[in-house]
């Protein structure tokens, strides 16, 4: 199946698999994958709005550049879906994530350098080893998200919700934080506050 610059409203995808595949400059608005099984599969250059992933396993399948607007992802490994290549030379399966909900997403080893996390919802997700010098993740719900072993320096935490991370496993210099959350940050160092 071979898709190229077109557009796709209301699809609803539901347990089924799909095996190599391109998928180039599409714009899908309101879709629903849940439960699909993807082999030998691209894609490129997609924009998703208001769209629900979920469930997916893939195999083998390569992102690039890709826009979510408005969507909710859950439980995605965004490392698995890039040439490891490319990775090596900082392209990303993804483009931007508009106020997105990230459920239970795991960030590995990205380049993630000023990337704009604005106002997602993170809840659950992993970032382990990634530059995320002078992300935003202003705005963003953050609960129950892990951070380990990354580059935060100059990253904007301000107004974000729920964090947890500690400043002995990520260099975090120059991040912005704001009260009353930021007092976490204290938590993770051994700190008790009292009033």
């Amino acid at each position: 199946m071979d898709l190229y610059g077109e557009t796709f409203s209301d699809l609803r995808l539901q347990g089924d698999t799909f095996s190599s595949g391109v998928v180039e400059d599409c714009l899908f608005t309101r879709c629903r994958f849940q439960e699909l099984t993807l082999e030998n599969f691209q894609v490129t250059g997609c924009q998703f709005v208001d769209c629900t992933f979920a469930g997916l396993h893939y195999k083998n399948m390569s992102c690039l550049n890709n826009a979510f607007q408005h969507c909710a992802v859950s439980g995605v490994e965004w490392s698995a879906l890039l040439d490891p290549r490319k990775l090596d030379l900082g392209f990303l399966p993804f483009e931007s994530f508009s106020q997105c909900v990230l459920h239970h997403n795991v960030f590995y080893s990205l380049d993630l350098q000023k990337f704009d996390f604005h106002g997602c919802d993170l809840t659950g997700s992993s970032f382990d080893e990634c530059d995320l010098r002078q992300a935003d993740f202003s705005g963003c719900a953050l609960s129950g998200t892990i951070f380990s072993h990354n580059d935060l320096r100059g990253a904007d935490f301000r107004r974000a919700s729920g964090y947890s991370l500690s400043l002995e496993t990520n260099q975090g210099r120059g991040a912005r934080f704001s009260l009353p959350e930021a007092v976490g940050l204290l938590a993770a160092l051994g700190i008790v506050l009292e009033e």
